[in-house]
């Protein structure tokens, strides 16, 4: 299958906060296929790169700077899809139903009460209530994506970012639009930094303060650990069966004539960043280096050819770290 040629990635650490700016960050790496770099150019929060902390502002901001980008990996931290068991025809029609969701009660959050509907009907299939999709039991995410603790994040990304962003023929959010990928100016993928860690045996607990207070001891030791670990990760080479897309528009010098042609994976950090990352309260700048970097490998190990042939993943979404 021919992918399109990259030469950036931004990872991106969601919130669904109402105030989402504040925690939701931005890590921005630039690929130089000939030297094998994968360099962090950019890292801050989306509140400050939008100029308001605001969930609408953000998200909006989110979408625009998608569409508008080249040859661009997108990989963001929320749940792109929910259980086939919850209902839906296909993946449209669940952006759909989330588009259309509306309380009964108008004072309600509509995200709270959107996951409660999916909390009872998912009781009529389990007992628990608790579905998670074949991706969350692969790649061992901490919550089912309606999970009280991250609806906000998959009801507003799926809402507010991913609905625009999908109508764009020049986007392809995967594994839902792998139709366009060939063609596509940019990648949009699921990601998620807990199962990155997890997957390379890299601190996955305990290195994310709360209450805006400042790391501590523990808290630095791990995410030392986790930078250390990152800058040691195996090389990687396009899977089998993936080639680069000579036809694109896309200017790079990955070239598919070589499919021996490592994958940029050698992280550059300046020491201001890497500060910004210890320092940081919440880990959320940690967690868009993350998402960014999980993103990055996996989709480049990823054979697509079999993803697409999974009627789960297509319907369900699939977690790419």
């Amino acid at each position: 299958m021919k992918t399109p040629r990259l030469r950036r990635v931004c990872g991106v650490d969601f919130s669904g906060a109402s105030k989402s700016g504040k925690t939701a960050w931005l890590a921005e790496f630039e690929a130089d296929w000939s030297s094998g770099a994968l360099q962090l150019v950019q890292l801050a929060s989306l509140g400050k790169l939008a100029g308001s902390d605001d969930r609408t502002a953000v998200c909006r901001f989110l979408g625009e700077q998608i569409s508008s980008s080249q040859a661009t990996l997108w990989a963001m931290d929320f749940p792109f899809g929910l259980p086939v068991e919850l209902g839906g025809e296909d993946w449209n029609t669940q952006l759909g139903m989330v588009e259309n969701f509306e309380p009964e009660d108008a004072s309600g959050n509509p995200a709270a009460m959107f996951g409660r509907q999916l909390s009872t009907i998912a009781r009529q299939v389990v007992s628990s209530g608790r579905i998670r999709r074949k991706t969350d039991i692969e790649t061992s995410t901490p919550f089912d994506s309606y999970h009280y603790r991250i609806i906000y994040q998959t009801f507003h990304g799926m809402r507010d970012v991913l609905l625009p962003i999908s109508k764009r023929a020049e986007t392809a959010v995967l594994p839902f639009q792998y139709h366009r990928m060939p063609s596509a100016r940019r990648i949009v993928v699921e990601a998620c930094p807990s199962s990155f860690l997890k997957r390379w045996k890299l601190p996955h607990t305990r290195y994310k303060q709360s209450g805006g207070k400042p790391p501590t001891h523990v808290h630095r030791s791990n995410r030392l650990e986790i930078l250390r670990g990152i800058d040691s990760l195996p090389k990687v080479f396009p899977a089998k069966g993936t080639s680069c897309n000579q036809d694109s528009s896309i200017e790079t010098d990955f070239s598919s004539k070589d499919p021996t042609k490592e994958v940029p994976c050698k992280i550059g950090m300046s020491s201001h960043r890497r500060r910004m990352i210890m320092q940081d309260s919440g880990g959320d700048a940690l967690d868009a280096v993350l998402a960014g970097l999980g993103g990055w490998r996996s989709f480049h190990g990823t054979n697509h050819a079999d993803v697409m042939r999974d009627s789960r993943y297509c319907f369900e979404g699939r977690v790419y770290s």
